[in-house]
């Protein structure tokens, strides 16, 4: 699945639950909180005292919503305090991101991004105001989903060895689907023409469901770099037939479905991830109390069966990990961006 594209409906009921509890402990007071701003910086000796926002990049629908909806009930559960899920979409997550680069760094604005936000956009769009290594400061990877590459039924490759064949006795015949420039499914597609020498081609729909559609239909697009929220369901029932995934080690969510490093790839895993940052300065206490919270909640398995029923794996770790995950993935994503010469649109 995409860092934008919402998920399909037949996962949707399944977290209905968890938003209703959400409104029942949070939503009638969202209107009238007034949350910090400005370099604060001073730690409640009785945190957390009062609620905590949880800033979205994106509106409800999508992964970090789904990821936000479904701890926020259980931070307040085990905490006594409300957390309000604040979506903030607009501007590719720019704008949310900015908002949660400028609050207060007390532990009371937490900000759930994504690959896209952390990794890929600052080497994409450089003159954006916010930098990640100055203005946050790492809590915890949350969760994260491998992108599939899958075919059209009718195509003729079974394996991924196929598909390069294919691909390279026809240069420039093979166009693939992405749900949009810049995405981790477009530097996915751009990353194996790389490694591989090919020359198919890109081409950019508006959004994950679009984009699987497009692969489903087989005429414009013959295979695609897909979420596996949208796509799981069509490949159980047929229309898709999965070739590869862009993780390190197969995923729960399709056992069967090899990885491409097994394919001959090495370290090809353009995994997309959802993690949690609160503004730099923030003291290390409520830091190390928010990821031991939060660490907890993710590895219970209510919160995992539930996760990977929407398309995600959790993936809990350290601040120290998740850091050295945005700053790999910057550096990976950067040379592709540049080798490919990706433009922001």
């Amino acid at each position: 699945m995409s860092e934008t594209e919402p998920l399909p409906g037949f996962v949707m009921y399944k977290w209905g639950i968890a938003m209703n509890l959400v409104r029942c402990v949070g939503v009638a007071l969202y209107a009238g909180l007034v949350f910090p701003t400005g370099a604060v910086g001073a730690e409640s000796p009785n945190y957390p005292d009062k609620p905590i926002r949880l800033v979205l990049p994106y509106p409800p629908g999508g992964n970090t919503d789904i990821l936000a909806r479904t701890v926020g009930p259980r931070l307040t559960e085990a905490w006594g305090k409300t957390v309000v899920v604040d979506p903030r979409g607009g501007g590719n997550g720019i704008i949310a991101t900015e908002i949660a680069a400028n609050a207060a760094p007390d532990g009371y604005t937490v900000f759930i991004g994504s690959t896209r936000e952390m990794s890929v956009i600052p080497v994409l769009t450089p003159k954006i105001s916010y930098n990640v290594e100055r203005d946050f400061a790492p809590v915890t990877q949350g969760t994260i989903t491998p992108i599939l590459l899958a075919v059209h039924p009718s195509f003729p490759a079974k394996t991924m060895k196929d598909l390069i064949d294919y691909a390279k006795a026809n240069p420039g015949v093979l166009s693939y689907a992405t749900p949009g420039v810049g995405t981790s499914m477009h530097l996915s597609g751009e990353l194996l023409n790389m490694l591989a020498g090919l020359k198919t081609v890109h081409v950019a729909y508006k959004g994950g469901g679009p984009a699987t559609l497009a692969v489903m239909g087989g005429q414009e697009v013959k295979f695609g770099y897909l979420g596996m929220g949208p796509a799981i369901p069509h490949v159980k029932a047929g229309r898709l037939r999965p070739l590869a995934i862009t993780i390190s080690t197969r995923s729960a969510l399709l056992p069967d479905v090899p990885t491409m490093m097994e394919a001959g790839y090495k370290d090809f895993d353009t995994s997309i991830w959802f993690a949690f940052f609160v503004p730099a300065r923030t003291p290390k206490s409520i830091i190390a109390r928010l990821n031991a919270e939060l660490v907890r909640i993710l590895k219970s398995k209510e919160t995992n069966d539930f996760l990977l029923s929407t398309g995600v794996e959790v993936a809990p770790g350290t601040p120290a990990e998740l850091a050295r995950t945005v700053r790999e993935d910057a550096a990976r994503y950067g040379k592709i961006i540049k080798a490919a010469d990706i433009q922001a649109e």
